[in-house]
């Protein structure tokens, strides 16, 4: 196969996965991973790819952000298995923040009927799914996003000053090994932000395909991230990196 072709083929990769294993890559087109890799450089020049931690991630997943729709319909095993496993640290009795996001909104089920526990939320779908049960629902003022489904901005930022939380469940829309975690839509980072501030603990939700991906609004660095709840499918490789870095890893 010459280069060319072998760089056609880990675009059309790309663009079906959303990224490249350089060396699951090279093990398929039957050369070296050097040679991978230096494909993977010449399409990072070109502008086509983005080079990270073992491979590289298709261009389009820096700047296409899924409706909320799109990202129900992603992977909804993983994030049910991660729901489940983050719904252990839920606390009895309290408060807990927790924001809008199609991995978060999975532990409604879980957030049902707790009396005393008291749930600060920005998710409109979320405090619509325990709004009718025992549990105190608070939802945050400020401007709907419609690709999330949730209230963020100044107001949103303001209302958060009232309340302190023991536990802030966050998803991201990337986590990348150089830039933290972040998402799409700057307000809506300043509500994550927020809730970081005013939390005692931060647990961030998120399947693997958030892996090695980075958004235009960093939300939060390694620092200030306790616990990530991923699945099993995770590259190995992320999950020791953000270890070393200090956060606890659980796999669901």
């Amino acid at each position: 196969m010459l280069a060319e072709e072998r760089r056609m083929q880990l675009i059309e990769w790309s663009k079906l996965d959303g990224r490249i294993d350089a060396l699951a890559a090279a093990g398929k087109l039957h050369v070296a991973v050097e040679t991978v890799r230096r494909d993977l450089d010449v399409l990072q020049r070109r502008g086509l790819l983005r080079r990270v931690h073992g491979g590289a991630i298709a261009a389009s997943r820096y700047s296409h952000e899924f409706t909320f729709p799109e990202r129900q319909g992603r992977n909804p095993e993983q994030k049910l298995r991660i729901a489940q496993i983050a719904s252990q640290y839920i606390p009895e009795e309290g408060c807990i923040f927790v924001d809008g996001g199609t991995t978060t909104e999975f532990l409604g089920e879980f957030l049902r009927n707790r009396p005393q526990l008291m749930v600060v939320t920005n998710s409109i779908t979320l405090a619509s799914q325990i709004g009718q049960s025992t549990t105190p629902v608070f939802f945050l003022s400020g401007r709907v996003r419609p690709t999330t489904l949730s209230a963020v901005g100044s107001k949103t930022v303001e209302d958060l000053r009232t309340y302190k939380a023991q536990i802030a469940f966050l998803g991201a829309n990337g986590i990348d090994l150089d830039s933290g975690f972040s998402t799409v839509d700057p307000d809506e980072a300043a509500v994550k932000r927020k809730m970081i501030k005013n939390a005692t603990e931060t647990i961030v939700l998120a399947d693997n395909s958030k892996f090695g991906s980075s958004y235009s609004a960093i939300f939060a660095g390694f620092e200030s991230i306790d616990r990530l709840v991923t699945d099993v499918d995770a590259d190995p490789a992320h999950v020791d990196a953000l270890t070393e870095k200090g956060i606890e890893v659980v796999l669901a």
